[in-house]
């Protein structure tokens, strides 16, 4: 990443009910009550702590899966290489949040690479430990089932942004379906996200600023009016 890139985050210049935004809503209607990270944390107790400097990988793509890891501290990118030696970054995850827990379930290789982008750490279970506690530990299956769901949405977004979108398009939907707790991200970050060249990326947040509906500014996308970002896909 370049020294001079800037950072980015985001502030929501609105609120919404049920009455006004039905859509958005139910989206976060789910079965069981959200695991909170003080429960996560509890759940991983038994754990290993590992620590990794900045740059370091949690994992290689092909790697094969021997451990549960939840992330604890620092910012973790997702990423694969595209048939140029590009990386094309899958997401990136900030504590607390448990990664790439499909793999180790479904016994097969990570499908991406895990790298560190700031000094951080994750709790890691063993399998053979993981396979005898989610026999019985019920708030351990309850997050699976919670991380595994997140995953699913975000995949479905991202699906449907990189398959029939354009770059305005592609930056409208991410702005208005990113969460404001979300990682704080660099420009060149989301862009690499949502398949764009940086310069793309600028030039779509200056359509967007020229119409009032965001305002980038000293390192912060400020969206001023979440409602218009929708006519845009």
């Amino acid at each position: 990443m370049r020294s001079n890139d800037r950072f980015v985050r985001f502030r929501i210049v609105k609120t919404y009910t049920k009455e006004s935004n039905d859509d958005e809503y139910y989206m976060g209607l789910m079965i069981f009550d959200e695991i909170s990270k003080e429960e996560m944390l509890s759940i991983f107790s038994g754990g290993r702590k590992r620590t990794h400097k900045k740059d370091e990988f949690l994992f290689h793509q092909g790697d094969e899966t021997d451990c549960l890891h939840l992330l604890i501290e620092g910012k973790l990118q997702i990423f694969k290489y595209d048939s140029s030696s590009n990386e094309i970054t899958l997401n990136f995850f900030s504590p607390v949040s448990m990664i790439a827990e499909l793999a180790l379930i479904n016994g097969i290789p990570f499908p991406a690479s895990g790298r560190f982008v700031t000094d951080g750490a994750v709790l890691s279970l063993p399998f053979k430990e993981l396979r005898e506690k989610i026999k019985t530990d019920i708030p351990l299956n309850h997050l699976l089932i919670q991380s595994l769901f997140n995953k699913i949405q975000a995949l479905n977004l991202s699906i449907n942004r990189g398959m029939t979108m354009d770059s305005l398009q592609r930056v409208a939907h991410f702005l208005y379906y990113l969460p404001e707790n979300h990682a704080t991200l660099a420009h060149s970050q989301i862009a690499s996200m949502l398949a764009l060249r940086p310069e793309t990326f600028s030039r779509a947040l200056k359509q967007l600023k020229d119409q009032g509906i965001i305002n980038p500014e000293r390192g912060l996308i400020e969206v001023i009016n979440k409602e218009e970002l929708k006519k845009f896909f």
